[in-house]
């Protein structure tokens, strides 16, 4: 930490102050003999004694001084440098009908941080909360709420954005976790018909590029879709390469057998050019966490921003000035008091 850049708001203290002493300096040699008949006696006493004899009316033109530097608003900049661990995670989540799909996890094993309020992939059911397995996007939102979790609220800042046929922004970068945490709990309405990659990578890129930032980005788009390598889709990812951005993608299977379209390769095939494509098979075995996980260890860094603040010294200045002040009231009144002071030249003498 360093001060530097001294500024001075007001002058006239200290014009005041050097016109003060110059009148009192004319003063002392013109007349010092009338207007100061005990000054000999002073300037008769031994230097250490003297200096001492002294000490109020030393500490007093002291607290004078400083109270005039407290009045001319000076203030300086305190440069520091901080460590910063910041990160901005963009994540996009797929809220096609598909993520309603049944898993083989048990509502009653694990419980959930919000009931189900999406039916089911196919057919009707009156209360989807009695739906005995978990959906799809309910792994995904509270794996999503672990990974939150494990982050830093006071720096990191989270993009969230849900798509189907449409794309939902529902947070900017944000570290308001409690908002995102509310905008996941509503995700059930979302889960509907569509899913449009190609829009929502195109609408998160634009945030990004919209508002810059120092913090380092990454991209996380969690899908169960098999996109169709389109034009649009590969200029999009085209764009994220050319970005400072790191990519992951989170795909769950949606094919029990195991099997994968040569569509869905394409598309692997294209995200792993650009950055890293998780393969989510089997989500009762937590796979979905551990890709979250590795990804906040693998986007973990740290790097050094200045901060410049201002400092107001007259603040400081007019403190140790009341502080000297009643040091020097305590002086006065006890063994500086005039008795006692009288008492102890008329034996020194």
């Amino acid at each position: 930490m360093e001060l530097s850049d001294i500024q001075v708001g007001n002058w006239w203290p200290l014009l005041f102050g050097v016109l003060v002493i110059a009148s009192l300096s004319i003063i002392w040699v013109r007349k010092k003999g009338e207007l100061f008949p005990d000054v000999n006696l002073l300037i008769d006493t031994a230097p250490i004694n003297g200096i001492i004899d002294r000490l109020p009316l030393i500490l007093g033109v002291f607290i004078v001084v400083l109270l005039m530097i407290s009045m001319m608003d000076i203030t300086t900049t305190r440069s520091s440098v901080i460590e910063k661990t910041a990160r901005d995670f963009l994540v996009i989540v797929d809220t096609s009908r598909s993520m309603r799909e049944n898993t083989p996890l048990l509502r009653e094993n694990f419980p959930t941080t919000f009931p189900r309020k999406a039916g089911l992939y196919s057919g009707q059911v009156d209360d989807p909360g009695t739906i005995p397995e978990l959906a799809r996007y309910e792994l995904a939102r509270e794996s999503l709420l672990r990974f939150m979790s494990a982050l830093n609220p006071n720096e990191d800042r989270i993009q969230l954005t849900y798509f189907n046929s449409q794309v939902y922004l529902m947070s900017g970068f944000t570290t308001n976790f409690s908002f995102l945490t509310q905008q996941l709990e509503a995700m059930d309405p979302y889960v509907t018909y569509g899913t449009n990659i190609r829009w929502a990578l195109e609408q998160g890129l634009n945030m990004v590029e919209r508002y810059p930032s120092r913090n380092k980005q990454a991209v996380i788009l969690l899908t169960d879709a098999e996109a169709k390598n389109t034009d649009d889709l590969q200029e999009q990812l085209y764009r994220l390469g050319q970005l400072d951005l790191s990519f992951y993608l989170l795909w769950i299977t949606s094919d029990s057998t195991g099997e994968v379209s040569q569509q869905a390769l394409d598309f692997l095939r294209s995200t792993r050019s650009i950055g890293t494509a998780y393969t989510i098979e089997d989500l009762d075995q937590g796979n979905l966490d551990q890709a979250l996980e590795e990804i906040g260890k693998l986007e973990s860094y740290a790097y050094e921003e200045s901060k410049h603040e201002q400092v107001d010294l007259s603040e400081s200045v007019f403190t140790l000035a009341r502080w000297l002040m009643l040091v020097w009231i305590l002086l006065v009144a006890t063994i500086y008091h005039p008795t006692i002071v009288t008492a102890a030249f008329s034996g020194r003498s």
